[in-house]
């Protein structure tokens, strides 16, 4: 088999708790899972999903770091706030197919939310791609493109995209919830109902929420932003919440590449430094192309540069 990149001098999260241990074929599982998995887009069609070290240090984290006196994963609840075009979807798709086809939870359930099913649909599309082209999984795995819906027999586990009223379900056991752009979301319901109590007959659920940056401070987006930063800050503490919050500080220059490049962690990979110049080239000429560059390229929310000698990201 064609050796596999990995991430060098990988060192476990330092929210690590007491009481937690790094099992590193857990965590070998996972990433060798997921590498063989390929992309399904435009040039890197069919090339393998090799992590970004960045992708990779949350797999590894998520995935390798486990409660001592019983082996089940330390982290509940994943939020990561990171720039477009780093890879999102692809990272949570393969979140997804981790929980459904690799985690030995038998009758898994495995749900995808978002702001509206159209926009949930865009990581179980990705996945369900990833699997086409992944055959030692892909003859266990029953698909109902009508209802975004794949199974994997072995273990009677499943994936489904929730429709948009889905906050009115309640009764659900979930084993995993994949949050994809939480800031769009127009209220709190469907978060609620997802992530308090639905999974409380399962032994290691995760919530996987991944997002760009929002604006509206009146959200659940903000609100879980607000404590990634205090738990990366120390103001909380919480041994159940992972957080990854890759954004420029207020004071940051955002005409400098070099600040884009500490906050675009896949950039020159997923996203070209010429994609970017051009963003930035447009939006000198227009405020609200400013406000948008920032947002979306940068995300200049809060002053995060306090936590710690990556700047951005801090586990």
């Amino acid at each position: 088999m064609e050796e596999i990149r990995s991430i060098k001098n990988y060192k476990p999260s330092h929210f690590k708790a007491e009481g937690s241990i790094y099992k590193s074929r857990f965590a070998d599982s996972a990433v060798f899972f997921v590498n063989n998995l390929r992309h399904t887009k435009g040039r890197w069609y069919g090339e393998p999903f090799e992590l970004i070290d960045w992708q990779e240090q949350i797999i590894r984290d998520l995935f390798g770091i486990v409660r001592r006196y019983d082996e089940c994963r330390q982290f509940r609840t994943a939020y990561v706030e990171i720039p477009k075009k780093q890879g999102k979807s692809e990272l949570a798709a393969a979140v997804a197919l981790l929980l459904t086809c690799t985690d030995a939870e038998r009758g898994g359930e495995i749900y995808g939310c978002a702001s509206d099913r159209s926009q949930a649909s865009i990581v179980f599309d990705v996945a369900v791609h990833m699997i086409d082209q992944f055959p030692a999984f892909k003859k266990f795995i029953n698909l109902n493109i009508a209802q975004k819906r794949m199974t994997f027999t072995p273990l009677d586990s499943f994936y489904q995209v929730l429709s948009a009223d889905a906050y009115t379900k309640h009764g659900l056991n979930a084993h995993g919830v994949i949050f994809d752009e939480l800031h769009a979301l127009p209220d709190r319901r469907l978060f609620d109902v997802m992530t308090k109590g639905s999974g409380d007959a399962r032994e290691q659920p995760l919530h996987f929420i991944i997002t760009t940056a929002g604006v509206d401070r009146n959200s659940i987006c903000w609100e879980m932003h607000q404590k990634a930063e205090d738990v990366l800050l120390g103001r909380k503490i919480d041994p159940t919440f992972y957080p990854v919050i890759y954004s420029a500080a207020d004071d940051d220059d955002w005409t400098s590449e070099e600040v884009w490049r500490k906050v675009n962690p896949s950039l020159g990979i997923t996203v070209t430094m010429e994609t970017m110049r051009n963003s930035y080239e447009d939006a000198k000429l227009n405020p609200i192309n400013e406000n948008i560059f920032r947002q979306l390229r940068l995300k200049t929310i809060g002053a995060l540069d306090e936590y710690g000698e990556m700047g951005q990201l801090c586990l």
